[in-house]
């Protein structure tokens, strides 16, 4: 742990320091009861709000990027399920809809990246670091159709953008024009 707290000692404030792109989430009304939720979040960030608030953001990055992978593995997967269990959808009528089919990032990509950054930080502290944002993906699936929805992110995700439609789609056969397409 010593080695740690020396580590923690070298990583600058900036290096955590980045500038955040907005966390946004994309709802698409697939079929009456059916949307596909996706999210761009910045992953670091709420996995530190999620696994460990009391860590500066510059712990964060050291202490799990040390982690022993058995270790790491049960902490990402308590933070995922802390993070599905806070994000909520109602149907217009105020009954849930349930959410399903999570897909995270990949946790052994995510801890490669928590390395990384680490390296970064003590390699070239004054280098700017931009993180893309992660992609997360859910189905959520509701007893009755779906005319509105309200949704509630996890606290852990900041301000999130959200952006909603329900697609249109034509068929065009060979050598036909297709209807107006209208945005």
């Amino acid at each position: 742990m010593k080695i740690l707290s020396k580590i923690a000692f070298l990583l600058p404030l900036a290096a955590a320091a980045h500038e955040l792109q907005d966390n946004r989430a994309t709802l698409v009304l697939r079929d009456p009861t059916h949307v596909s939720v996706t999210l761009y979040i910045s992953y670091v960030d709420a996995m530190h709000r999620a696994m460990a608030p009391q860590l500066s953001p510059e712990q964060f990055l050291v202490v799990y990027a040390a982690m022993k992978p058995d270790q790491f593995e049960r902490e990402v997967a308590k933070a995922e399920a802390k993070l599905q269990g806070s994000t909520k959808l109602y149907s217009a009528s105020g009954k849930p809809i349930a959410i399903s089919n999570w897909t995270w990032p990949d946790i052994w990509q995510f801890h490669a990246l928590l390395k990384r950054r680490v390296m970064q930080a003590m390699t070239d502290p004054s280098a700017h670091v931009h993180e893309e944002p992660a992609e997360i993906r859910a189905d959520a699936n509701a007893s009755e159709e779906i005319s509105s929805l309200r949704i509630q992110f996890p606290e852990e995700f900041q301000r999130v953008l959200v952006v909603s439609y329900r697609p249109n789609q034509v068929w065009v056969d060979p050598r036909s024009w297709s209807p107006a397409i209208r945005f």
